[in-house]
């Protein structure tokens, strides 16, 4: 249940941040894997009425009465789980064109999501700060990468990061298979191997944990989504922090 390579022409102008600039440093350098959601941005609730409308235009209506939980899911896993009487292959087998309605319902209220939405605090200075350090800066998310790469350009997050070097929601609907695709993909990029500890995965979820461990790479919790720091430290994560305006907790938290 592997979807291929998602494409949309507005964002395929897009160059990705720093596409074939490799780190000036030597020694060891960090490959720093961001979810997205609750941890970088919060969306306001637009991407979510975004991606329900996208799916009723090309699924239909939920059989289900309640509201599938999104966080730390894979956009692919919510499109399964939305639609459990359907086969994987009906469903996934028409991701490019959920994907090209999700895209054109995110553009369409992109002025929604800057008056909704909002950068979390400290994500900016963090991300500055890192500019600077011996890591690369990319992503892996449960949004499809067309969807990420926008949902970041419209909140002012997009030059920060290397979108090739990362691993997203159209690559598996297992979260917990992406970050081995994000070290391939950065090891090609970059002529160094990326493994252990030198990879660090950043997000809100107990899936992000989980996706982390799975690889044995560092995992940094952060509260700023629907669990608590209580929560989050219950599946022993490296760090848990309450939320990144602490920059230089930040940056030791990441080792």
């Amino acid at each position: 249940m592997k979807a291929g390579p998602l494409f949309h022409p507005f964002l395929c102008a897009m160059k990705s941040a720093r596409r074939g600039a490799l780190p000036r440093f030597g020694g060891t350098v960090k490959l720093l894997l961001w979810d997205i959601d609750g941890t970088l941005i919060y969306s306001g609730g637009v991407a979510g009425e975004a991606m329900r409308t996208a799916m009723e235009r090309v699924y239909g209506r939920a059989s289900l009465t309640d509201r599938q939980t999104y966080a730390g899911k894979t956009d692919q896993q919510i499109i399964l789980e939305t639609f459990p009487e359907r086969s994987p292959e009906e469903l996934l087998g028409r991701l490019d064109e959920f994907m090209a309605e999700y895209l054109h319902e995110l553009s369409s209220h992109h002025d929604a999501l800057r008056q909704r939405g909002r950068v979390l605090d400290g994500v900016v200075a963090a991300l500055e700060q890192l500019s600077d350090k011996p890591v690369i800066l990319s992503l892996l998310t449960g949004n499809l990468q067309p969807v990420a790469r926008l949902k970041l350009e419209l909140l002012g997050l997009a030059q920060f990061f290397n979108f090739d070097a990362g691993a997203y929601g159209s690559d598996h609907h297992m979260r917990i298979r992406l970050v081995p695709i994000a070290a391939q993909r950065a090891a090609a990029l970059y002529n160094r191997e990326f493994a252990g500890q030198d990879v660090v995965v950043i997000g809100d979820t107990p899936n992000d944990i989980a996706c982390g461990k799975a690889a044995n790479a560092r995992t940094v919790a952060v509260a700023t989504g629907p669990f608590s720091v209580a929560e989050l430290q219950a599946h022993q994560p490296d760090v848990t922090l309450k939320d990144l305006s602490d920059t230089a907790a930040v940056l030791a938290a990441l080792g």
